[in-house]
């Protein structure tokens, strides 16, 4: 997966001109690579593979991919910032006790709300791209 992802993103780029700097690869390939992520787990990677890193340059970085719709940015508990590669659909599980935070793949649940919600976005003359979908309760640890 995270080689087709990193070249649909490489892609992207190309396809809205802008520049695939070498800094901009190494966030890329991290990005395909993992299901979610911090800023500080992103830099942290990147500082093992590279050295030091200037910090603004993956903020713009991660900015750029959230403005072409690459990216979600997930809010955890309203405190830390989570994010992860958009994908047609995302169905994430979340635990009130433990704050456990997991994408799940459930691909009959997909089917059945696309389907629930292709007639609301006709009505609204609205295209779907992509959903996202959060569940909150309890895991099965927190349940012992």
């Amino acid at each position: 997966m995270s080689d087709e992802l990193y070249k649909e993103y490489i892609s992207t780029l190309k396809q809205n001109k802008i520049k695939i700097t070498f800094v901009r690869q190494c966030v890329l390939k991290i990005v395909a690579s993992r299901k979610h992520f911090t800023i500080s787990e992103l830099i942290a990677e990147l500082e093992m593979q590279m050295g030091s890193v200037n910090v603004m340059s993956i903020y713009n970085n991660i900015d750029l991919l959230l403005n072409l719709n690459l990216l979600f940015a997930n809010s955890i508990n309203g405190k830390q910032i989570v994010y992860e590669a958009v994908a047609p659909k995302l169905i994430h599980i979340n635990c009130y006790n433990c704050k456990k935070f997991e994408h799940i793949d459930y691909s009959s649940i997909d089917e059945k709300v696309t389907e629930t919600l292709k007639p609301l976005m006709q009505s609204a003359e609205f295209k779907l791209d992509y959903f996202k979908l959060d569940v909150y309760g309890t895991c099965k640890d927190c349940k012992k």
